[in-house]
């Protein structure tokens, strides 16, 4: 009976072990407000050229008549329904967002690359935008391609340094890399090879390669960079006044790659502002203020120290946007603060 008691004893104390760990572990791996120094205010007083924000490398440019739209993943899954279940979009949450950001004046939506933190509302969107062109990989084609009100004349496959013309916005598409495999995120350069039906699992949504992306609009040039990956040399010949980089699992990766990253990037492309981007947890719904990745997944604040590390010692603004712009970029980004 003692030796019973014990036991039972045994395996509250590891129960409430993991559990502490566990509970430890979902937290943010830092808190934004540390970071306010670098922190964008929201603005709409530029004429030009306006972005909004939605988390991941979601990124919405107007410019008062037309829109481009980076990926567009609004639905937001939570953590327990990726792991337990299949995901699709949320589409009355698209439809109030497509009335409240006016997206019906989208060109086009650009996206990275096919995981669903990046592509799962791409079919819905895809469907109540039939104006809207869908540019990417073959992979993420075929996600599109899943809804049945999608058109074929809507998808285009994104050839690197081949240049589109969308409306004022000149979108040049340049393969890329990904952020370098996880345990959970192991299928790099795994294609999609027919139509994705959804809901699906988290995990059928293969990368199918990667893309940056330049976009250039009234003389401005503007690089998004969605992952934490590159291809040597690839951006040698690219300039941007505003880089768009991702920085997830940045801090996780050794120091000669973080050096090689941000040499392949900060200091090839010479920006004269960079944003961070891919450093919210994407578990969280966009109703609430952005917060870093979890514990378990990254360490957001050690890979925001490396970047502005980097970029101040290149005489780079670094800024940090959150989810409740819209922000201005202006034409000349040397003398503009967001």
């Amino acid at each position: 009976m003692k030796l019973g008691k014990i036991i039972v004893a045994t395996i509250l104390i590891v129960v409430a072990i993991l559990g502490g760990m566990g509970a430890y572990l979902l937290q943010p791996s830092g808190q934004l407000r540390d970071f306010d120094a670098w922190q964008a205010k929201p603005d709409t007083s530029a004429k030009s050229l306006n972005i909004r924000f939605f988390g991941v490398s979601t990124l919405l440019f107007d410019d008062g008549q037309e829109q481009i739209l980076i990926d567009g993943f609004f639905s937001r899954p939570s953590l327990w329904q990726v792991l337990s279940s299949k995901v699709s979009s949320n589409a009355a949450l698209l439809q109030n967002i497509i009335q409240e950001e006016q997206l019906h004046r989208t060109r086009a939506i650009l996206v990275t690359h096919s995981h669903y933190d990046h592509a799962l509302d791409l079919p819905e969107l895809a469907a109540l935008l039939p104006h809207t062109q869908i540019i990417g990989s073959n992979s993420t084609l075929n996600i599109a391609r899943s809804h049945p009100g999608v058109k074929a004349s809507q998808l285009r496959r994104a050839v690197s340094g081949q240049p589109l013309q969308s409306g004022q916005f000149k979108v040049t598409p340049l393969a890329s890399a990904h952020t370098p495999p996880t345990p959970v995120n192991d299928d790099l350069g795994e294609e999609i090879t027919a139509p994705l039906k959804l809901p699906a699992k988290f995990s059928d949504f293969k990368e199918g390669g990667s893309f940056d992306y330049l976009i250039e609009h009234d003389g401005q040039q503007i690089l998004v960079k969605a992952s934490t990956g590159f291809i040597p040399g690839q951006l040698k010949n690219v300039q941007a006044d505003i880089l768009f980089l991702g920085i997830a699992q940045l801090s996780r990766q050794s120091e000669d790659y973080q050096k090689s990253y941000l040499q392949q990037t900060l200091a090839t492309v010479k920006p004269k502002i960079v944003i961070p981007i891919h450093w919210d947890d994407f578990f969280q719904p966009l109703s609430q203020p952005l917060q870093f990745l979890p514990r378990f997944a990254d360490n957001v604040p050690e890979s925001m120290r490396i970047l502005i590390k980097a970029a101040e010692a290149q005489q780079i603004q670094v800024v940090l946007l959150s989810n409740t712009g819209p922000y201005s970029l202006l034409k000349s980004a040397s003398s503009q603060v967001l």
